[in-house]
């Protein structure tokens, strides 16, 4: 009997603590010291929400960047089902998925010979990814000028601009918000 009150109370405790205590204080921390971060990194325009500068957003018109592909496929860029595609990447699946997103690109870039970047055609491990690599940036300059009628001077200018470089100069790759840069291409169209 002495076990079970005793265990009973440690149980009782521990839920205390990390089911009330520690969600309390470590939000009362953020709210206080990072606001803007605690409540989503949501960005506002005239007091409406665009979007969030860390979950991916679904650009489709070739005026704009796009962003890495989503993993979620029924509602692109759905936080709520978030996670990796589980394709093999042997499959056939996952080849087929590779090829219409080559497809999508080339029907942009007629007559061109550039590799594509692969994380324009793969999607990230949450498939939420808001970032794209530098070079995946500078790939879609040719379309995203042709189509939003913006020199491509001004575009790179908009790119480097946008793109946050490598966690102390070595770790990681230059990255560029997806997002960020479409608000910033959107100003200047």
């Amino acid at each position: 009997m002495e076990y079970i009150k005793k265990a009973s109370l440690i149980f009782i405790i521990m839920t205390v603590i990390t089911g009330i205590l520690y969600p309390v204080t470590v939000t009362a921390f953020a709210q206080i010291f990072v606001p803007y971060k605690a409540n989503g990194s949501i960005i506002k325009e005239d007091g409406k929400s665009i979007g969030s500068e860390i979950l991916g957003q679904n650009f489709t018109s070739p005026d704009y960047f796009w962003s890495r592909p989503s993993a979620t496929s029924d509602y692109p860029y759905n936080g709520l089902s978030s996670a990796g595609s589980n394709m093999s990447p042997t499959g056939e699946d996952f080849e087929k998925v590779i090829d219409e997103r080559v497809k999508l690109y080339k029907k942009y870039e007629e007559n061109s010979d550039k590799k594509i970047p692969v994380d324009l055609v793969t999607a990230s491990g949450s498939g939420l990814d808001p970032h794209i690599s530098l070079k995946g940036a500078i790939y879609q300059v040719d379309r995203v000028a042709k189509y939003s009628k913006v020199s491509k001077e001004k575009l790179l200018e908009l790119i480097d601009n946008n793109t946050e470089k490598k966690f102390m100069g070595i770790f990681g790759e230059d990255k560029v918000n997806v997002l960020n840069l479409n608000l910033d291409l959107e100003k200047i169209k």
